[in-house]
């Protein structure tokens, strides 16, 4: 065999430690920087832990029965869908708390007393129609409670005089619809009475 021919193939077979070493030098660099950066990251970590440590207050203890025990914790009930839909609505609590239901039925009244008036006035008919809406809505469900508390004959006729307001009110909401000034105010008087009569009874 010839003498250049095997130095040729010496020469390309022949391995290039320089690459290899390059290789190794990035490597070392890049896991130093990362071990740099983690190292940062970690310092940073512990000085604002140590910041909100020492900026934190003692916990307070709030006792909040007497909010519960005015009602506060409804929202939540209303949410709590193992309950029945009686206590999420809020009917049971009230029916087992009477104080919560005369003192809607007073505010019902206040705002149907002073509210609805001004509206008519000014011919503001859809936020005088949704204003008596609102109220009627609770004063319904309100008023046949106080009603169950009577004696038999009593509940009789505290159920005849709610449906007697409720005549009144829904004769009311006809004219609202109707965009009759006259007859509404007519009608707004007339739905007052029934209203104070009713309360005049069951209160």
């Amino acid at each position: 065999m010839p003498v250049s021919a095997f130095s040729q193939r010496s020469s390309v077979s022949r391995p290039v430690p320089a690459s290899r070493r390059s290789a190794v030098v990035v490597k070392a660099s890049t896991e130093s920087r990362r071990a740099v950066l983690s190292g940062f990251l970690t310092a940073a970590t512990l000085s604002i832990s140590g910041a909100a440590f020492a900026d934190a207050t003692p916990v307070d203890i709030i006792d909040d029965r007497k909010a519960v025990k005015a009602g506060f914790g409804i929202i939540y009930e209303a949410r709590d869908s193992d309950l029945t839909e009686n206590e999420r609505q809020g009917r049971t609590q009230a029916r087992t708390n009477l104080d919560i239901v005369i003192t809607r039925v007073k505010e019902s009244e206040s705002r149907i007393d002073n509210d609805l008036e001004p509206s008519i006035k000014k011919n503001y008919w859809l936020e005088a129609r949704q204003e008596l809406r609102r109220q009627t809505g609770t004063l319904r469900f309100d008023l046949n409670t106080l009603a169950q508390t009577k004696a038999k004959d009593e509940k009789k006729k505290a159920l005849e005089l709610r449906k007697d307001f409720i005549a009144k009110v829904e004769a009311l909401d006809f004219a609202l619809r109707k965009k009759d000034e006259a007859a509404s105010a007519a009608a707004l008087e007339s739905a007052k009475t029934a209203l104070d009569t009713i309360l005049a009874f069951v209160l």
